[in-house]
């Protein structure tokens, strides 16, 4: 290997492994303070800029939350496999971390380089991306179980079940995209969607993006799919015997995920970097997806502030009695619909395959959520006269 290839690899990759790990700081407070405000709350306000009376509104708590982190003991129960114990905080970082590097993301540096080295123009970029996102869930047993702990090992069994589960709908809704596109390159994707032809603006596309984030949530462990790591239930799940360093690994891991899997709803039905200005200044496409990224977890934050955390019978069945049915018909459907474009078909006869896929797509789910939803028994009052 040349040093021109290492060089071109590093200018190309180094961006993405420190923008996000970055940006995560950031979130972290995000996130706190709109959970505070939906909670009536004030959130961090206190820590800012050290040695001074200046708060920046709080600021400077993601900072001072990493630093404690660093300094705190790390400690390992009594007959835990400790080296697995150790291991897992990283297994489940390093994919989160690789995958990043699938998003069609050109920062404008890689111009000059002459056979810039990127990721996302491989033809099997989206089967890479779920390929090496399935490791996570090898990483969240392995946690669980080196704990020796029964709350952990109880965490990690909900997390290979709850990810085995969502990952069908997650896949099946990227394959309608990759099915009307015709390509797996991540930057092909992207391209096919210029000109605001966003796979979001037709029935198929925004019923397959309903089903991609709904499955990404319960994918990244986030409310209300949080069964993983249910403190009412299991203390802190699978990472319940994890402190220090080793803790925020995972923490960092879980937020990294985040970005991944937005970045890729992002690519396959937002357009990825397309947005006003961008056909002027190219260099803007990296701040529009990156935009379009926080809107999708400013989303996620949103519902887990509000929405209530799922039982582990409404989560399974959620998954395989109503998501994966409807991922199936809507491919059914955008297969239909492809050939009926691709037949030179007038506007009157894409606009009738328009409002039936949206009258079909809509009666179905109804339907689904009624035989999924399983039957309130009536009360009884045993002691009641």
């Amino acid at each position: 290997m040349s040093w021109e290839l290492i060089r071109d690899i590093l200018i190309t990759t180094v961006p993405l492994l420190v923008i996000f790990p970055s940006l995560f700081a950031f979130t972290t407070w995000i996130e706190r303070k709109a959970l505070a405000r939906i909670q009536n709350r004030i959130g961090p306000n206190k820590t800012g800029v050290p040695c001074t009376r200046i708060s920046l509104f709080g600021l400077g708590q993601p900072a001072a939350d990493g630093i404690k982190m660093l300094f705190k003991e790390d400690i390992v129960p009594k007959g835990a496999d400790r080296l697995f114990h150790l291991l897992a905080p990283i297994v489940a970082l390093i994919p989160a971390m690789l995958v990043l590097c699938f998003l069609p993301l050109e920062f404008p540096w890689a111009k000059f380089v002459q056979a810039p080295v990127q990721a996302f123009l491989l033809d099997g970029a989206v089967i890479f991306f779920f390929a090496i996102t399935g490791l996570n869930t090898l990483a969240i047993f392995m946690a669980g179980w080196a704990s020796r702990n029964k709350y952990s090992l109880l965490g990690g069994m909900r997390a290979i079940a709850q990810m085995v589960s969502y990952e069908i709908p997650l896949v099946l809704s990227a394959v309608i995209v990759v099915m009307l596109v015709g390509s797996l390159n991540a930057a092909d994707i992207a391209a096919a969607q210029k000109g605001y032809q966003w796979h979001l603006f037709t029935p198929w596309g925004l019923a397959a993006f309903v089903i991609f984030f709904i499955a990404a949530l319960a994918e990244t462990n986030r409310s209300p799919f949080d069964l993983p790591e249910a403190e009412s239930e299991l203390i802190a799940g699978y990472f319940t015997e994890y402190s220090g360093f080793k803790f925020a690994l995972f923490f960092l891991g879980e937020y990294i995920a985040m970005f991944a899997i937005s970045g890729l709803a992002v690519t396959l039905f937002l357009g990825g970097g397309e947005g006003p200005g961008v056909a002027a200044v190219p260099a803007l496409s990296v701040a529009w997806f990156i935009a379009k990224i926080f809107a999708l977890i400013g989303i996620m934050i949103w519902l887990r502030g509000t929405l209530p955390r799922l039982r582990v019978d409404q989560l399974m069945a959620f998954a395989w009695k109503f998501l994966l049915p409807l991922s199936i018909l809507n491919i059914l459907i955008a297969g239909f619909a492809w050939h009926v474009a691709k037949g030179g078909a007038g506007t009157g006869l894409k606009a009738v395959v328009w409002i039936a896929s949206l009258i079909t797509l809509y009666a179905v789910a109804r339907g689904l959520n009624r035989i999924s939803r399983p039957e309130a028994a009536p009360r009884e009052y045993k002691y009641a006269e």
